[in-house]
């Protein structure tokens, strides 16, 4: 498993904690519990859209390689 999808599962993993202290708790007002899943959400993005781009950019630079292709 790679290090982007590991760290996109632990921003999910808090994004739902956050959703569930936020329901049970509620220590935070709607509008800061908004912006704290918002970030989240974009940090999720982020680090999903990066690993999918680093990955893609191995898989080329080891096709382009002639070594490999033996």
């Amino acid at each position: 498993m790679s290090y982007a999808a590991i760290a996109a599962f632990a921003l999910f993993l808090i994004g739902a904690a956050l959703w569930l202290v936020q329901l049970w708790l509620q220590p935070w007002t709607p509008q800061i519990f908004f912006k704290l899943l918002a970030t989240d959400g974009v940090l999720l993005l982020v680090v999903l859209v990066g690993g999918f781009i680093w990955r893609e950019k191995r898989e080329t630079d080891r096709l382009r390689d002639d070594r490999d292709l033996r």
